[in-house]
C-alpha cells in the first residue's frame, strides 16, 4: 500500500469513526424502525464514499454538514417511499412529528430542527475529534481546554481554579486546535469545522 493510499485509508477511517454514530443516530430520530438504521447508516456512508472525491466544498461554513444531511434526508425519504409513508396512528394521536414531518423540517435550513442539526452536528464533530486525541494532553489541559471551548467558562475562571496562569490557559487553547487541525487534515475541507474553534 502507497503512503498515499494509506493516508486516504486513514482519513477514510477517521470520517467514518466520527459519523457513523451521529448519522445512525439522527437517522433514528426521523422514526425509521431499529432494524433498519444500521443499513440506512451503512448507506449513508457508502454514498458519501463513493461521493467524496467529486465533493466540491463552496467555501461556505458548513458546507459538508449540510451535504451530509441531504444525504441523510434523501436515504430516510427512500425509506419512507417505501413504507407508503404511512405514519402510525399512535405518532398522529399523540401529535408527535412523524418521521416524514421530521425529513420536512430537516429540510428547511431555518427550521428549528435544521439548526439543531447544525449545533448538534459542530459539537459532536469536535468532542469526537478530542476523543481520538485526549490521550496525547495531560489532564490539566484537557481540563482547561474542555471547560473553555466547550463550556464557554473564561480563561481566568479555569485558571484560577487549575492553578496556572491565563496565558497558559490560551497556550493550550492553541495548542489542541493545532493539534486538532493536524487530525483533520484532509477533512477539514470537509468537516464543517466552526471557526470560532480555532479563534
Amino acid at each position: 500500500m502507497s503512503a498515499k493510499s494509506s493516508a486516504e485509508s486513514e482519513s477514510w477511517f477517521t470520517l467514518f469513526s466520527i459519523y457513523e454514530p451521529l448519522i445512525a443516530g439522527w437517522i433514528a430520530r426521523s422514526g425509521v424502525e431499529e432494524n433498519v438504521i444500521s443499513d440506512i447508516t451503512q448507506e449513508v456512508l457508502q454514498v458519501v464514499f463513493v461521493e467524496l472525491p467529486k465533493f466540491e466544498h463552496n467555501g461556505r461554513s458548513g458546507a459538508f454538514r449540510n451535504w451530509l444531511k441531504w444525504i441523510s434526508i434523501n436515504r430516510c425519504r427512500r425509506y419512507w417511499d417505501s413504507k407508503k409513508r404511512q405514519v402510525k396512528l399512535s405518532q398522529q394521536a399523540a401529535g408527535e412529528d412523524s418521521g416524514v414531518d421530521i425529513l420536512d423540517q430537516l429540510e428547511d435550513p431555518k427550521s428549528p430542527l435544521s439548526l439543531q442539526w447544525s449545533r448538534e452536528h459542530d459539537q459532536y464533530v469536535l468532542k469526537r475529534m478530542l476523543e481520538l486525541t485526549r490521550s496525547e494532553f495531560d489532564a490539566t489541559s484537557f481540563a482547561a481546554f474542555s471547560r473553555n471551548v466547550l463550556q464557554g467558562e473564561s480563561p481566568q475562571s479555569i485558571a484560577t481554579e487549575l492553578g496556572i496562569s491565563v496565558g497558559q490557559v490560551y497556550k493550550i487553547k492553541h495548542r489542541i486546535l493545532q493539534r486538532l487541525r493536524e487530525v483533520a487534515d484532509g477533512l477539514v475541507d470537509v468537516v464543517s469545522i466552526d471557526p470560532d474553534w480555532f479563534r
